[in-house]
């Protein structure tokens, strides 16, 4: 009884010290007092920053409430999360738009409190509202000219880049249906009352970065396989009838053509030499190429308030960065409603910059999903749907957007805080991603208040990476994940697939981590649900409310992350194996409990959903599911029934019309 009183002893430090909850020597007690609170808030979510002095310990807590203005009485919402020694950061979800909120506050301290206990703060959400601009109106067609006035159809312009040069804020750009091979940079800001919008108009608007070499091309046959051709431009990126080629480094390489179908090129920048090789051996005649001779569609560069919409975006990459759009160090643009289709780099780069929306689009890639990851990881095709990088401003917003193929699918953390700020307060939200042969959603680098919920993913090797996510918290919170591990990465080339990434390599501490009422399903052979892997630097993981199923473990943990894990389901279709964790197998729930402590109020069963291959996720009504989990303030308030449901999906969708809990 000693020994295993001694155990628990250990494993509850070990829980409690990364998030601050354990007491220091007598010496270093003190009481906390107040230094500040924020509240800062999007479209639907807000966040709440808390700086404390004192509590040197670190041993401080703040409970949070919060209310609409005009209410009469506050909700409990989630209690702060630590952050480091002097921080606590928290979130509010299901905030409604353009609606002001209010915050109070309080300082809890064993050690006692200096000064008063509550700090209150408000704010106001941000409207949902897109803005049309009203000074007029300049209009783009394939049968325009550019010595035109643009006002009227009928004396349209000829370009894209035409009209960006003339628009002034107010000003909405319509662009005709067909095709425009241009690399449009924007001179000047809209405003807040009078954006400047480039709208297609209609489908059929095409964006192209490439010029096309067709089947009369002239081409010299070097052997196996290999044909070459001289162009009069400098290109990284080429994209056949049958799909995106891959670029390798040199000659030989090519020659090997070791990511396989449906071939590959090699450029070479002193010769404007272009070279092919087919996987099948067929040769370039026989095939209609897109060779990218543009870098990105539009490019943006310290603007504001610039609306891009409705446009099919494809086949940029003359350099190593190839863009759709191009967001750098600019402030509250919105790029919503448009296709993107094998771009050279990203969909939807922004470089630095605070308060975009990146909504409602679609992003596809016809050929990396294909290849091995040893030749994809490091090269050009390393590539990303949508990523943001370096100081990543704060407020951005990146929702309902479709994924299919790319090597990775979102990436919202850069490198660098916010100027003057601790938290990005990112969300990422109702995005639904497949087929990416790494990371689904990759939140890697200087993030702290993101927040990442009721996003599908499938068939990906990876659901969320967070290595490393700094200094946190992630908000990991009502998202599905199906037939993760279902992916040439994960089946062929031998990498191990996970809902959740916490290895790293880096020095940079992974942030705390909360995962609430998440459903992570697979039926990929051999595949656990959550690996925890070695190595990295990591603090802690929170798992309440989960539905975890595999078709080998459910959980392997071989990472030091502390984690504290109830009230989850846990399944695996194989009976021999549930957990394994640091090497040992453990069978059976009861098991687990005895050995760790975790799941006391868990789960283990078959979790009973309607039909999750078809894509139904609801639970059927004899689910062990419906009314098992734990309420968690503000995060699933309003559920019906003795308790809220486990996974992502409430079994009454009376309560959740859009299908998600929250």
């Amino acid at each position: 009884m000693a020994a295993a009183l001694h155990r628990w002893t250990r494993r509850l430090r070990a829980l409690l010290a990364p998030l601050g909850l354990l007491a220091a020597p007598a010496a270093a007690q003190n009481a906390a007092g107040w230094g500040s609170l924020e509240f800062y808030a999007n479209l639907e979510t807000g966040g709440v920053t808390a700086t404390l002095s004192g509590d040197a310990n670190a041993n401080a807590g703040v409970n949070l409430l919060w209310r609409r203005v005009g209410e009469a009485g506050f909700h409990a919402g989630h209690p702060l999360v630590r952050v480091d020694a002097s921080h606590l950061v928290g979130s509010l979800f299901g905030l409604a738009p353009g609606t002001a909120y209010e915050v109070s506050a309080t300082l809890l301290d064993p050690d006692g409190v200096s000064g008063s206990t509550t700090r209150t703060a408000s704010t106001s959400t941000r409207p949902d509202t897109l803005v049309e601009p009203s000074l007029r109106t300049l209009y783009v067609a394939p049968t325009g000219n550019d010595g035109n006035d643009g006002l009227t159809p009928t004396s349209a312009l000829r370009t894209v880049q035409r009209a960006a040069d003339l628009a002034q804020a107010g000003d909405l750009v319509r662009v005709a249906p067909g095709r425009y091979h241009e690399a449009v940079t924007v001179p000047r800001s809209g405003s807040t009352t009078q954006p400047i919008v480039f709208r297609g108009d209609g489908s059929g608007v095409v964006l192209d970065g490439s010029s096309v070499l067709a089947p009369g091309t002239a081409w010299t046959a070097l052997g196996n396989g290999v044909y070459r051709t001289t162009l009069g431009f400098d290109t990284g990126h080429v994209v056949s009838e049958q799909g995106r080629l891959f670029r390798y480094a040199d000659a030989g390489t090519l020659l090997a053509l070791a990511a396989g179908a449906p071939g590959g090129f090699w450029f070479d920048p002193a010769t404007r030499q272009l070279s092919v090789k087919f996987a099948d051996a067929s040769a370039p005649t026989a095939h209609t190429l897109a060779v990218a001779d543009l870098p990105a569609a539009f490019s943006l560069d310290g603007r504001a308030f610039v609306r891009i919409e409705n446009f099919d975006i494809r086949y940029y990459g003359a350099d190593e960065y190839g863009k759709g759009v191009y967001l750098r160090y600019s402030n509250e643009c919105i790029v919503r409603g448009n296709r993107f289709r094998d771009l050279g780099s990203a969909g939807v780069w922004a470089k630095g910059g605070s308060r975009h929306r990146i909504e409602d689009n679609d992003f596809s890639d016809t050929a990396i999903v294909g290849w091995p990851w040893p030749v994809t990881k490091g090269s050009y095709a390393e590539n990303n749907a949508i990523v943001l990088t370096d100081d990543v401003g704060r407020g951005n917003v990146i929702r309902r957007n479709r994924t299919d193929g790319g090597f990775n699918g979102i990436g919202p953390c850069g490198s660098l805080p916010p100027a003057g700020a601790l938290t990005t307060e990112t969300d990422i939200y109702r995005n639904v991603l497949q087929h990416h042969n790494d990371d689904a959603l990759e939140p890697d680098g200087y993030c702290s208040n993101v927040r990442l919920f009721e996003n599908v993913i499938s068939d990906s090797h990876m659901g969320v990476s967070v290595a490393p996510t700094w200094p946190g918290p992630s908000w990991i919170v009502r998202n599905i994940a199906w037939n993760l591990g279902n992916t040439r990465t994960s089946q062929i080339d031998g990498y191990t697939s996970s809902f959740l990434k916490v290895n790293s390599g880096y020095p940079d501490r992974v942030g705390p981590l909360l995962l609430y009422h998440n459903s992570i399903l697979t039926s990929a052979p051999a595949t656990e649900a959550l690996y925890l892997l070695d190595p990295g630097v990591t603090s802690s993981l929170r798992s309440r409310n989960n539905l975890y199923a595999a078709t080998r473990y459910v959980w392997v943990k071989v990472n030091s992350i502390a984690v504290d894990a109830d009230y989850d389901l846990l399944y695996s279709s194989d009976p021999t194996r549930l957990v394994k964790w640091l090497g040992t197998n453990y069978a059976s729930l009861p098991a687990l409990r005895s050995a760790l402590g975790l799941e006391l109020a868990g789960l283990s069963a078959d979790p009973g959903l309607v039909a999750p291959a078809s894509g139904d996720f609801r639970p059927r009504a004899d689910s062990p599911l419906i009314d098992h989990g734990l309420p968690i303030p503000g995060i699933n308030d309003g559920y019906r029934g003795s308790a809220p449901d486990i996974g992502a999906i409430e079994y009454d969708d009376r309560i959740f019309a859009d299908g998600f809990g929250g």
